[in-house]
Order: C-alpha cells, then sequence, then structure tokens
C-alpha cells in the first residue's frame, strides 16, 4: 500500500527540500518504488535534479487539471526514484485565485492513480501554509515536520499543530503525524544539545531516533545536481537519511502490525498547545526566559549563559555586528522596552567561552 507523506513547516531554513530529496533517494536505494513531488513554487527540489521546463514530463500544476492516464513523472538517475517537479505556474495556482474546491478534488484524483504505482510518495511543501501546501496535506496520509536545532526551531509550530488539527477533523481524517526530524544537528555546540533534549521531553515518541548533522556535502550534492546518495554515498548526511528511511519503513510496519501510530500523543500535544502562543516557551531550561514579564530584560537567568562558546552565543541571539574575535560582545535587547530607555548586554568572553556578563541601562532624562 502506498504512503503519501507530505513534509512542511512553515519557517524556511529547517532543510525541508534537502530532507525531501534524500529521504525520497534513501526509500528508493532500499528497494522502494517513489515519488518526489515538488509542491513549492521556488523550485528547490526541481533544481537539484536535471529537469528543465521544455522535459516532456508532468508538472506539479499538471496535478490540478486531472486527465486519466496523462501524468508522466521524470525518471530521476537514481533508481526506483521518479519525480513530478514544479515551476513558477505553480505561484499563479494563489495568484489567479482559481475554484479551489476544484482543483483540490482534481488533484486528489491525480494522486490516487499515482499512488497505484509507488511504495511512497513524499511531497516537498512550501514554506507557508497556503492553499499549495494544505490541499496536499488534505490527501496526504501522514506530515512529516523537519525542526532546525537552534533557538527559535519552534516558532510557529503552534500554527501548524493547529492547521493540522483542522484538517485532520475537517477534511482529512486518516492523517497523522510521521514525526518530527530534528536537522541542522551540530555537536560541537551545547547548546543543541539543550535544544534536542527539550524536543525529545516535549514531544516524545513524535520524535525521529535520526538526527540529521550539519553536513556540508548536503549542499554540495544540490549544487551538482544530484542526492547525496549519488554524490557520496558515505557521507554523514547520506547515512542519516538512510537511518531515517530505515526507521520510517519499520514504524510502518509497526503501525499496520498493532493498528497504532507515531503520532499516539498527539491529542495531548494539541491540548497543551492550545495554551501556548508559542511552542519555543517549553525550552525552560534555555539561557533566554522570554515569559519574564516583570523585567524590561529579556530574562534574569543569564547566568546560564557562562561558560557556553561564541557559535552557542550566535545561536542564541542570531547574527550581529560584534566582531567574531573581540573579547567583548554588546548586544541592545528589544524585548518591552520604552524609546526613553535602553537596555545592553555586555558579554565577555575568555579562551572564546563565556566568562561574565554585565547588564546596563541608559536612561534618557525626562
Amino acid at each position: 500500500m502506498c504512503r503519501v507523506i507530505a513534509i512542511a513547516n512553515q519557517k524556511g531554513g529547517v532543510g525541508k527540500s534537502s530532507t525531501s530529496i534524500n529521504l525520497a533517494a534513501s526509500l528508493a536505494v532500499l528497494e522502494r518504488r517513489v515519488l518526489l513531488i515538488d509542491a513549492d513554487p521556488q523550485a528547490n527540489t526541481s533544481s537539484s535534479f536535471p529537469v528543465v521546463d521544455n522535459e516532456n514530463c508532468t508538472f506539479t500544476i499538471d496535478l490540478y487539471n486531472y486527465a486519466k492516464d496523462s501524468i508522466n513523472p521524470f525518471r530521476t538517475l537514481t533508481p526506483n526514484l521518479s519525480l513530478i517537479p514544479t515551476n513558477i505556474n505553480l505561484a499563479n495556482l494563489e495568484i489567479q485565485e482559481k475554484n479551489y474546491f476544484g482543483t483540490h478534488h482534481e488533484l486528489k484524483h491525480s494522486l490516487e492513480d499515482l499512488k497505484k504505482e509507488y511504495d511512497y510518495i513524499i511531497i516537498d511543501c512550501g514554506p507557508s501554509l497556503n492553499f499549495i501546501t494544505t490541499s496536499f496535506l488534505c490527501i496526504s496520509d501522514s506530515l512529516l515536520i523537519p525542526v532546525q536545532c537552534e533557538f527559535y526551531a519552534l516558532n510557529g509550530l503552534f500554527k501548524l499543530f493547529n492547521v493540522f488539527k483542522t484538517i485532520k477533523q475537517e477534511y482529512n481524517q486518516n492523517l497523522d503525524i510521521e514525526g518530527i526530524l530534528i536537522t541542522m544537528y551540530d555537536k560541537r555546540l551545547a547548546f543543541s544539545n539543550v535544544i534536542v533534549d527539550q524536543i525529545k521531553n516535549h514531544f516524545k515518541t513524535l520524535v525521529f531516533n535520526t538526527i540529521i548533522v550539519r553536513n556540508v556535502k548536503v549542499s554540495e550534492a544540490q549544487s551538482h545536481r544530484k542526492t547525496l546518495i549519488d554524490y557520496d554515498a558515505s557521507s554523514k548526511g547520506a547515512l542519516n537519511y538512510l537511518s531515517l528511511a530505515t526507521e520510517i519503513i519499520e514504524n510502518n510496519k509497526n503501525d499496520e502490525m498493532n493498528n497504532d501510530s507515531l503520532g499516539r500523543n498527539l491529542n495531548q500535544i494539541l491540548e497543551e498547545a492550545k495554551n501556548e502562543n508559542d511552542l519555543s516557551t517549553i525550552f525552560e531550561r534555555l539561557p533566554i526566559n522570554k515569559e519574564n514579564k516583570d523585567s524590561n530584560y529579556i530574562s534574569k537567568n543569564y547566568e546560564k549563559l557562562i561558560g557556553l562558546s561564541k557559535k552557542d552565543i550566535k545561536s542564541i541571539f542570531s547574527e550581529s555586528f560584534n566582531d567574531f574575535y573581540s573579547d567583548v560582545w554588546v548586544f541592545r535587547i528589544n524585548e518591552k522596552i520604552s524609546y526613553f530607555k535602553k537596555n545592553y548586554l555586555y558579554i565577555h568572553f575568555t579562551n572564546q567561552k563565556v566568562e561574565k556578563y554585565e547588564l546596563t541601562v541608559f536612561k534618557r532624562r525626562e
């Protein structure tokens, strides 16, 4: 039986397209018949394969105009892996505001035809919860969510889970969570380990055991228009995605046997999400606690910064104008301050590690 997995997260830069490409290729290497659909008008997945507009193949936009026996996927160089690429015409589906009910109905028929030919259909959705993304969720069996290993990793997941809940309740009762995939993990960053622990503690069985490490081979492979398996099968990234593919296959076998699913604790998570404007607030152990409402600073727990590396600090505060080689970094604290008060955080480093910090308030005379 074919399983349709939509890969989505409205936050960009989380490794969504890389996961779609390399998970599909890994499943294919494990002798599953796989179809990869590029449902993102940015066409990052399509550009990773030698497909051009004049190829005699079906494009994603064509799936919204169903015609029986007319779908012709592009055959990639990877055995068992086919692709339905996209182009800028897909964006017109949103811009022109076509009849949504009609196009969704035709998309469903297209997928039903394709399911007869494949074991897995992997859908790379765009970084927004628009009609295109939701229309594919309405006909998918499960949702796989890549989450980047950084401080703001869970920003927006509240909205994504609520869209999932609405679709499951009103349009697709069979939709499940395939799993949450931690991506771009860097073991050199102490902060990354804190984030991984908190994601696993909160989402429990929803989180894949496999973690995708940050690996330069991923971008190198895409620049050569190859999958990681074809570019360097021995790389850490390729081995990670093979592990993920194996885990998905095993999970699906267990689900069929036990009539259970990876998302068995989903209702509890959705219930908890109702009370949170931003799921990143679960990170109570993180150095910055944004829930402090009694102070003009972001937090009072800056002592947790002590001992972190410069790379950790960059992960927390994002890019800044600080000189990486300087022993003192300064950050403007913008959370809940008035025009007449400026708050600054000074971080002092010794041997690339945080030794101490200072908070300074500059108050304008009234």
